[in-house]
C-alpha cells in the first residue's frame, strides 16, 4: 500500500466529547492499548474538557486515523503525551510522524520539553518486538531516553503497568539534564495525571540510583 497523498492529510483538535471524531479516537484507543494503560471512556471524557489537554485526531481523506493525547503541566516545563496510536489498518505509512510533527510545534506545547511514557523492550516480553519499534519510532522523531532512569507507571487497574523508559523530545535538547528537573517531571505527571502525592514512594524509589546530570541517549 503506497503512502497517502499529503493533501488527504489534516491534523485537528477534538474540543468536546460530543465531537463526531471522539468516538472513533476510543475505538482506535481500546484496540491499540492494554488494558493495564487505559482509562475508562468517561474519564477521557472528562480530560478532554480540561483545557491544559490536547486531543488531536490525524484524518485520512476525512476520516480518523489515529490521535494522541497530550497534558500541557502547568508545574514544570514540560508536557506529556499520555497516548498516542494510528489505526492498525493506516500503521506504516508516516500518519504517526506527520501526527508528531503537528504536535509538537502546537502552542501551548511548541518549545517545551514532551515527555513519553514507553513501554521498555529492555526484559524479555511476548510483544517485545512491539516495543523495540515503538521505541525506535520515537528515536526516528528526534526523542531521547533518560539513561538509567527506570520509569514506574502508577497502575490504571488491578493490572499491573509494564516496565516503562521515559523519553524526552525538544527541538534543541541538550546532552544531559538535571536529575532535579526529572523529579520536576515526575512529581508534575504523578500529581495531575495520576492524582498522586509528590511525596508518592515510587518517586523515590526511580530516584534513588539516578545521577545529579543523567545523559539523554
Amino acid at each position: 500500500m503506497a503512502s497517502p497523498d499529503s493533501k488527504m492529510l489534516a491534523v485537528q483538535r477534538l474540543e468536546s466529547a460530543e465531537d463526531p471524531g471522539f468516538q472513533a479516537l476510543l475505538a482506535i484507543y481500546r484496540a491499540a492499548l492494554p488494558g493495564s494503560e487505559r482509562k475508562p471512556d468517561a474519564q477521557l471524557a472528562e480530560m478532554i474538557a480540561r483545557p491544559e489537554y490536547l486531543f488531536l485526531v490525524v484524518t485520512l481523506g476525512g476520516a480518523v486515523a489515529g490521535f494522541s493525547i497530550s497534558l500541557y503541566l502547568t508545574q514544570s516545563d514540560a508536557c506529556l503525551l499520555e497516548y498516542m496510536a494510528i489505526d492498525a489498518e493506516q500503521r506504516g505509512h508516516g500518519l504517526g510522524q506527520f501526527l508528531f510533527r503537528h504536535l509538537v510545534e502546537m502552542p501551548p506545547q511548541a518549545g517545551r520539553y514532551l515527555l513519553a511514557e514507553v513501554d521498555s523492550e529492555k526484559l524479555p516480553s511476548a510483544d517485545r518486538d512491539d516495543r523495540v519499534r515503538r521505541k525506535r519510532f520515537y528515536r526516528n522523531l528526534g526523542c531521547r531516553e533518560v539513561e538509567g532512569f527506570d520509569y514506574l507507571m502508577p497502575p490504571l487497574s488491578r493490572n499491573t503497568p509494564p516496565a516503562m523508559d521515559l523519553m524526552v523530545y525538544r527541538r534543541d535538547l541538550p546532552e544531559a539534564i538535571a536529575k532535579t528537573l526529572v523529579r520536576e517531571w515526575v512529581e508534575d505527571i504523578y500529581t495531575h495525571v495520576y492524582s498522586r502525592q509528590p511525596a508518592d514512594p515510587r518517586i523515590a524509589t526511580m530516584m534513588e540510583n539516578l545521577p545529579e546530570r543523567p545523559k539523554l541517549i
